[in-house]
């Protein structure tokens, strides 16, 4: 029998909550797979939508994002922006035609340490059931990973800002947080852009 596959992870975890929530994990000596690289940061809302794609293109199997519970943030809403940069990453993620499984935003408050071991073991267990990246959707490795530069240049881009800011804008002025909401919003507001984007990816 074949060993089973084990994915380069890389997570991005808040500071006040998930972070703090991995740190007592450890402490408490729960056992959860070793496949996460982390790089904290202060606050999901930080999270620029470039910074999962340039992840997987330099190597990552899998994206893992982790923050505050919804309106626990410290930083107010910040979260919620994530939930936007989270959407475009799924966008651009399928539209290149990469499972969307690959990536995950999650919350985990700094009290929620066994939640924490949890989500990333299945997260874990979902990635290694993928393989590496581009395997399970039959694509080539390299040509994707290039492809995922260019879409991590884009979202670095005027157009691109300028669709998530109208769909914070949006999001925030209805007060729909809904993950299905945000992500037609973020469709809404960033297509012509994507689609001009991923036409430079036709053979």
């Amino acid at each position: 029998m074949s060993q089973a596959y084990s994915p380069n992870i890389l997570g991005f975890l808040c500071n006040w909550c998930c972070y703090t929530a991995a740190d007592s994990a450890g402490v408490g000596r729960y056992q959860y797979p070793p496949n996460l690289r982390v790089i904290r940061i202060m606050c999901t809302g930080r999270l620029d939508p470039s910074f999962p794609l340039e992840g997987l293109a330099a190597g990552a199997d899998a994206v893992f994002v982790g923050g505050c519970h919804p309106g626990e943030c410290h930083y107010q809403d910040g979260n919620y922006h994530a939930l936007v940069s989270a959407a475009l990453v799924h966008e651009a993620l399928a539209r290149l035609g990469v499972s969307r499984d690959r990536f995950l935003i999650e919350w985990a408050s700094a009290a929620e340490g066994p939640n924490f071991v949890k989500i990333i073991t299945r997260f874990t267990e979902q990635a290694a059931k993928l393989g590496p990246l581009g395997s399970s959707e039959g694509l080539d490795p390299l040509v994707l990973r290039t492809q995922l530069n260019l879409v991590a240049e884009a979202a670095r881009g005027r157009k691109l800002r300028t669709g998530l800011l109208n769909a914070s804008k949006e999001m925030m002025k209805v007060g729909d947080f809904k993950r299905e909401t945000i992500a037609d919003l973020v469709h809404d507001k960033c297509d012509k852009t994507l689609t001009e984007l991923m036409g430079e990816f036709a053979p």
